[in-house]
């Protein structure tokens, strides 16, 4: 599995990684949505990690952008929905955003395991 973290904070990004690798998967990181968009035009991902509070283009935006401009695989692609604040403060269903879930940080074992048990069941 080859997952796409996105987070403007290194922190955040080294934690996601820790988690991934250990895991056994691979990982590339965006600091902000539009690298994001970029990083996802040139590469193939099973998984987006998508902070909602970034500079330059959000997760919201980003998500947005990425369901309505990318086709086939693309478009489809589970975007996790990841914050350190209460998910109500952005949107109340994460599914109408273009979300398959999402969960507060920090990024952990059981929380990505969780998430990955839910979307290849």
């Amino acid at each position: 599995m080859h997952i796409l973290v996105t987070d403007d904070l290194y922190t955040n990004r080294l934690q996601a990684g820790i988690v991934i690798s250990s895991l056994g998967y691979t990982y590339d990181e965006a600091v902000n949505g539009e690298e994001a968009i970029e990083k996802l035009n040139k590469a193939s991902y099973d998984l987006i990690l998508m902070d909602i509070e970034m500079p330059v283009r959000n997760g919201l935006e980003t998500t947005r952008f990425i369901r309505t401009n990318f086709r086939g695989e693309k478009k489809e692609i589970p975007i996790i929905a990841i914050t350190a604040h209460n998910p109500g403060d952005f949107f109340d269903n994460y599914a109408d955003k273009g979300f398959f879930f999402f969960f507060i940080k920090p990024i952990t074992e059981e929380k990505l395991k969780n998430v990955l048990t839910n979307l290849y069941k």
